[in-house]
């Protein structure tokens, strides 16, 4: 147990993070589940009507538990994501159709090298901040599961004419379908420096990519980074849940 208490003091000295969600402006209840704690970071905003979205992200967030405090590899991240998916499934006996998103960054250590993992089912998003000083750039790591992005990729709708399609909350992937959904991954080396932020699609549905992208390279810690962003949503009227987590690399990796 000692061990364990000492290999998270390490992470908390290395990265400084926050987390926030709530069920926005319109929504009766937040389906949407976060985790924030070391090596762990997550977003699942949950889909099924009614009660199943919220079980199904807090199976999931329940299932990545079991890996916080330890030293992981990629290999103990996808079976972590497996049991979730099945623990989901399994909710469909008594709330047919439950089912979450699922985008989630983990510290993970590969032949001795220190990298992040992303995880990604569904539509919410992870970005990276990167650069120094007035050079720090935003990109989006992810790729959305998404009829829209299927449409966009196949040059059919543009961009900007997504915000405007009926039909761009439907998901093509989501864990808990009765086939199993394949997750994206990237690996990331992991640096000084680096800022990451995960979003659920309630955050950019209700703010503009250009502020999300000024907090982002703003110099607030990352609780106020995210308490900031959650005010721009609810400040927008946000109708969907938003969840939004902000971790950042600090010296010492």
């Amino acid at each position: 147990m000692q061990a364990v208490v000492s290999l998270r003091s390490l992470f908390v000295k290395t990265l400084a993070y926050g987390a926030l969600t709530d069920k926005g402006s319109v929504r009766p209840e937040n389906q949407d589940a976060v985790l924030a704690d070391p090596p762990v970071f997550l977003v699942a905003d949950g889909i099924g009507g009614q009660a199943g979205g919220a079980l199904a992200s807090a199976a999931i967030v329940d299932e990545f538990r079991a890996l916080v405090g330890r030293t992981v590899d990629e290999h103990d991240v996808a079976a972590t994501a497996k049991a979730a998916h099945q623990r989901v499934v399994a909710l469909h006996d008594v709330k047919p159709g439950a089912g979450s998103t699922l985008c989630a960054v983990v510290a993970v250590r590969v032949d001795g090298v220190e990298q992040w993992m992303v995880l990604n089912v569904g539509d919410s998003r992870c970005y990276l901040v990167a650069g120094d000083g007035e050079g720090r750039s935003v990109s989006q790591v992810t790729v959305d599961h998404s009829l829209v992005q299927e449409m966009i990729d196949a040059g059919v709708l543009a961009p900007e004419e997504a915000e405007q399609m009926p039909l761009r909350h439907v998901i093509t992937r989501a864990m808990g379908s009765e086939q199993e959904s394949e997750l994206d991954v990237w690996m990331l080396p992991r640096q000084p420096g680096q800022r990451l932020m995960l979003c659920s699609d309630g955050l950019v549905e209700a703010v503009a990519m250009e502020e999300i992208e000024a907090v982002l390279t703003g110099r607030e810690a990352p609780a106020a980074a995210c308490q900031e962003l959650l005010d721009l949503a609810l400040g927008y009227g946000a109708r969907d849940n938003v969840s939004v987590v902000v971790v950042d690399t600090q010296d010492g990796r």
